[in-house]
């Protein structure tokens, strides 16, 4: 055969196979052609949605934990004390992989808004006894998810009589969470336990040489008669620090960073209540004897 017998040939190939991919498939009557778009993922789910999800944990069962930096093999080792312990922790309250991302859509914003919605629904359930992983040098950050979103919902349920605390430990924590002794916050027994009127607290301001020449605050309240309500002992002020007393609302201090005189609002200490702010200089001496009216924050 000649050459050109052979290209004819080939070609007439080609063509036949050409044919073949377009028609091989024809679409019948009706018929729509696929859609090859990605499917479109759901959003995240809503405050409600975590609500009618959940499994509420049992009384006296429920771990929290912060001041981890949000490492995942911190958070890995927090979640694996717990259920080794006999306690659980908010993502396993919920479906399986209910609080995993990757199955929603890509949203950061919405999905911080989750992020708080699910952990506030596992502190809605929280009854009894509560624990919170947190070493004895820190304290949780006013803006973390458990004291911004899961405290407040534990302290308005009204469900939970206490917190214990107990260290992090590198995710050893301690040996039974049961018998820790620090109590982080508990419930007032008696709403009216305390003199209303011009509360006090008087600020021990530490600054110990130990490499990093970091700040140290102690802090003990009185109500208006002078009666001792709450004290804080001595904590790392790197961060804002929040000391627990029989008011409502925990009392957060931010001290002036380390080589400064002056905190972030340019007093050498600066205070929050609730809403309420003020400073060390409104105070009435320069000794840390700082005293401010609180009593239309509590009545």
């Amino acid at each position: 055969m000649s050459s050109s017998g052979c290209l004819f040939l080939l070609l007439s190939f080609i063509l036949c196979l050409l044919n073949v991919s377009v028609h091989a498939t024809p679409i019948a009557q009706g018929e729509s052609p696929v859609d090859l778009a990605p499917a479109t993922k759901p959003a995240f789910p809503s405050l409600q949605d975590c609500r009618d999800k959940i499994t509420p944990p049992a009384k006296d069962k429920a771990m929290y934990f912060t001041g981890l930096g949000g490492q995942y093999k911190k958070v890995k080792a927090a979640k694996k004390y717990a259920i080794e312990h006999g306690l659980t922790h908010v993502t396993a309250c919920y479906p399986e992989k209910f609080t995993d991302k990757g199955q929603y859509e890509e949203n950061p914003d919405a999905f911080g808004q989750f992020l708080r919605d699910f952990s506030q629904a596992y502190a809605e359930k929280t009854e009894g006894i509560a624990y919170l992983m947190l070493d004895d040098n820190q304290n949780a950050a006013p803006d973390s998810i458990f004291y911004a979103v899961e405290f407040e919902a534990m302290k308005k349920g009204g469900h939970v009589d206490k917190i214990l605390q107990f260290p992090f430990d590198g995710g050893k924590g301690v040996d039974d969470p049961t018998k820790a002794k620090k109590i982080y916050w508990e419930k007032p027994k008696d709403a009216v336990s305390y003199a209303k009127g011009q509360c006090s607290v008087h600020v021990t301001h530490h600054q110990i040489p130990r490499g990093d020449d970091k700040y140290y605050l102690e802090a003990t309240i009185k109500d208006a008669n002078g009666v001792e309500i709450g004290h804080g002992d001595k904590t790392d002020a790197t961060r804002p620090v929040s000391f627990a007393s029989v008011l409502p609302l925990r009392l957060v201090i931010t001290a002036a960073k380390p080589g400064s005189s002056k905190s972030p609002d340019g007093a050498p200490l600066q205070f929050a209540y609730g809403d309420d702010k003020w400073s060390s200089d409104d105070g009435r001496s320069a000794t840390g004897d700082v005293r401010k009216m609180v009593d239309d924050v509590v009545d």
